[in-house]
């Protein structure tokens, strides 16, 4: 049970104890201000919650600060509703002072020496004092506790196991520290709780005062406000993020509606495009063809088969054009994309054996079953084969695989064309980009529009023989029942 006597230090600072003399506290204001001093530029610069803790309980034990045996940090758990040792710092046994101390002296060892020293020891959780710290948890609702009561009324205390003058009895937490006397001051500021720091001299034996009291508490006061402006800073940062992350997704949507008004005025111009020439296109190749059956002049056929053929062009690139436009809902059904890929394969056969092209099919004709429409499949597989083709006008070697990947299954297309620069694998699924000559760009563009219809993803590599690889991964039908 603790009992408490008419000797604190309140929020304010300043002892309610009748024998205090006003001035009593010179010597020990200049020996925190001393220790401010030396610690202000570590607390004004660190935004790690750590390196406060750091120099919070480097401050409390060292010969240059207030001179403690040991020191141990509390934090508040909110989430857990608790008081809980995080860290401690100081010899662990008598031996253990002897030895630091006497390295201490030796070296001469300053307050920043021992600042970088014990950082590896904080992160020790198999240091015998944070094994004591941890093995401490309180209750933030159990009031009667010293160190809870410490922290919820910002006021430091001396504890020990029997009431006296000017202390606050605590037998229990006494034991638990293996102490017969501490001192607690709240590591408090602004209305928010952050925890306590508790400090004694069990090796040396000193009792503590009113004075080594006071210093704790203004040094755990002037520790809060570091740990506000902390909490205060990853606070800022962390909103610093979140308006980037919106600052990028309005960028985003800014572009996807720059992107959506320019395909805009792409569907407009295309419709217009197709019906200005259609009509007159059919027209010159419908009495091109007509007059070519009516000629016997060579002369004047080879200029006919010129025009034939350069109307058709015409109107396959309208026809490629037409395909941009919306095709209408989705015709879903189950394929078997092996099937599916032989067929196509077979529809190029002629433009293989005319660029001499080998083509290389790996993979066994086991069914694959994929839920797609049919048609736009193959049209998507069309494009990327005759786009591959189209990288080697002097022949090569073509590869078409499939595997299965989990759930899913990858068809890829490689050839040993000219490739593509890396710079280009983002824009070559843009209508209209292309570095070929003749070509409008539309093939991969359109071919990517039908795969994302499928819930797939297509992507584009350099592959080992320095041409491209196109590779389409779409959902498989596992069960097809």
């Amino acid at each position: 049970m603790e009992k408490r006597t008419d000797i604190s230090m309140n929020s304010s600072l300043s002892y309610r104890h009748d024998n205090d003399s006003p001035d009593g506290h010179a010597g020990p204001i200049k020996l925190l201000l001393d220790l401010v001093i030396r610690l202000n530029e570590v607390f004004v610069k660190a935004r790690e919650l750590n390196e406060i803790l750091n120099a919070v309980l480097a401050g409390t034990t060292s010969g240059d600060g207030l001179g403690f045996n040991r020191a141990f940090l509390f934090l508040v758990d909110r989430e857990k509703q608790v008081l809980q040792g995080r860290f401690g710092l100081g010899p662990h046994s008598a031996e253990d002072a002897g030895r630091i101390w006497s390295e201490i002296d030796r070296c001469q060892v300053g307050l920043f020496q021992i600042l970088d020293g014990i950082r590896d020891q904080l992160l020790d959780e198999s240091h015998p004092m944070n094994v004591l710290a941890r093995s401490i948890t309180i209750s933030l609702d159990d009031e009667e506790n010293i160190l809870v009561r410490s922290l919820a009324r910002n006021q430091a205390y001396i504890v020990t196991p029997e009431a006296r003058e000017g202390t606050i009895e605590s037998r229990e937490m006494c034991e638990q520290f293996g102490t017969n006397e501490f001192a607690v001051a709240p590591l408090y500021s602004h209305g928010e709780e952050y925890g306590v720091v508790v400090a004694d001299y069990l090796y040396t034996g000193k009792p503590i005062t009113y004075d080594h009291l006071y210093c704790l508490h203004l040094f755990s006061g002037l520790a809060s406000i570091a740990l506000c402006q902390s909490k205060m800073c990853r606070t800022l940062e962390d909103r610093m993020e979140e308006l980037k992350s919106v600052n990028r997704a309005v960028e985003e949507q800014k572009n996807l509606l720059i992107e959506t008004e320019k395909f805009s005025a792409i569907g407009k111009m295309l419709d217009r495009l197709l019906h200005e020439m259609r009509n007159p296109l059919s027209a010159i190749g419908g009495i091109s063809r007509l007059l070519r059956r009516r000629e016997d002049d060579e002369n004047k056929l080879a200029y006919l088969d010129a025009i034939i053929k350069e109307a058709d062009k015409i109107e396959e690139t309208l026809l490629h054009l037409a395909e941009l436009q919306d095709s209408g809902p989705m015709s879903w059904e189950l394929v078997d994309l092996t099937s599916l890929v032989d067929l196509m394969a077979l529809m190029v056969k002629s433009d293989l054996e005319e660029l001499g092209v080998a083509l290389h099919q790996n993979y066994t004709p086991d069914e694959i079953l994929v839920r797609a429409d049919r048609e736009r499949l193959k049209q998507a597989v069309l494009y990327i084969i005759k786009n591959s083709l189209e990288a080697m006008p002097d022949g090569g070697i073509l590869v078409i695989a499939i595997s299965r990947k989990g759930s899913d299954v990858e068809l890829r297309i490689s050839d040993s064309g000219l490739g593509i620069a890396r710079g280009h694998f983002k824009k070559v699924d843009n209508p209209f980009f292309t570095t070929k000559l003749n070509s409008l760009g539309l093939g991969l563009s359109k071919a990517k529009q039908i795969v994302e219809a499928h819930n797939g993803v297509l992507a584009l590599s350099t592959n080992r023989i320095g041409g491209t690889t196109c590779s389409i991964t779409l959902p498989r039908v596992i069960n097809s029942q």
